[in-house]
């Protein structure tokens, strides 16, 4: 779903990114490609943390993911730099997904793969544009895998969606697969993010398997799905104040009952250990970052003021507001490449 609201009239990229910067970083510096944020903001500096997993779990992806494309040439159809379009059978139905092979693509050191689910009537392709997230792809050197979903119009069976027979959580684990048996890929490092819907679909994946997911970041629509999740997943939430789509408050959405992403960050920190409340501080110009302290998984949330339902950095709109000078790809990115799935 796109719809108009907070976003960029030009490009939403960043100057490279130091490795390591936390997301308060990536918030002060805003984009280039408009004049910085007005005032100068104490940045929050918070530790790098892992998920703590059962090795068990460990065990389990090992196994799932099986041959490894390490140390083989590239498979047809895969060059550096490049978006190929793949298609798989999950479930019995033919599904289609795409892959962008970073352009310092390496066959022999573990790249990390971040999965980028589209919101509800978008497509792979949408998601891969509005995101931003194929140039840091080439410059960070990671696997950028962005999913077709099903239906008309096309989404996700996760949140907001009525039941049905459609195991998208099966389909991601069979992307996993295939992309891990093709490529170089760091299973310690697999990420999701996604928009609105997708983003449902993100937080569905960082309850139900845990051990092959090692961080989330879900874009205008943060979900807890379930009473309880099997494991503690690193989750960063970003949402704007005025969206009137997936309300931050809460409120119906497409005829689902959605508690709110105050509500859903809650239950995370809870999920996740955290043993105190939320603290944090506006970072920048109506950019307020949030994090929990004492927890097994890191959990943030970004809020942006006046922000309707988008992308942050999506071009187009309404350029006097700070997601307009704010690269939500940047952001998720910072986010998601300190994290990594622990071996104990």
């Amino acid at each position: 779903m796109f719809v108009a609201g907070c976003g960029s009239d030009g490009a939403s990229l960043l100057p490279d990114q130091p490795l390591g910067e936390s997301v308060t970083d990536v918030v002060e510096r805003g984009n280039p490609m408009r004049d910085p944020f007005v005032g100068s903001a104490e940045l929050l500096g918070f530790e790098v943390d892992l998920a703590r997993r059962p090795m068990a779990d460990l065990q389990r992806l090992r196994k799932t993911a099986g041959k490894s494309g390490c140390n083989a040439a590239l498979p047809a159809g895969f060059s550096p730099g490049k978006t190929a379009l793949q298609t798989i059978v999950s479930g019995g139905m033919k599904r289609t997904y795409r892959v962008h092979v970073p352009a310092n693509v390496s066959t022999t050191q573990p790249m990390a793969l971040v999965l980028n689910f589209h919101g509800r009537s978008g497509t792979g392709i949408d998601q891969e544009i509005t995101s931003g997230l194929v140039p840091i792809s080439d410059r960070e050197g990671f696997v950028l895998v962005s999913p077709d979903g099903t239906g008309t119009p096309m989404g996700w069976s996760a949140g907001a969606t009525e039941p049905n027979a459609i195991d998208d959580v099966r389909f991601t684990e069979d992307i996993l697969n295939a992309v891990m048996s093709q490529l170089c890929v760091d299973a310690a490092r697999v990420y999701a993010t996604g928009f609105s819907n997708g983003a449902f679909m993100a937080s569905r994946l960082a309850c139900q398997i845990p051990d092959r997911i090692a961080a989330v970041a879900a874009v205008g629509g943060v979900d807890f799905p379930g009473e309880r999740c099997e494991s503690t997943v690193p989750l960063l939430a970003v949402h704007g104040t005025a969206d009137s789509i997936v309300p931050i408050e809460g409120g119906i959405v497409r005829q689902w009952r959605y508690d709110g992403a105050y509500d859903a960050i809650d239950d995370w920190a809870a999920n996740n250990g955290c043993r105190s409340a939320r603290t944090g501080q506006e970072v920048a110009e109506g950019v307020s970052h949030e994090a929990y302290l004492d927890c097994a998984a890191a959990t943030e949330f970004v809020t942006i003021k006046d922000c309707e339902h988008l992308w942050p950095g999506y071009p187009g709109v309404q350029a006097d507001n700070p997601a307009a000078r704010l690269s939500g790809g940047e952001l998720v990115w910072s986010f998601l490449s300190q994290k990594r799935i622990a071996s104990s």
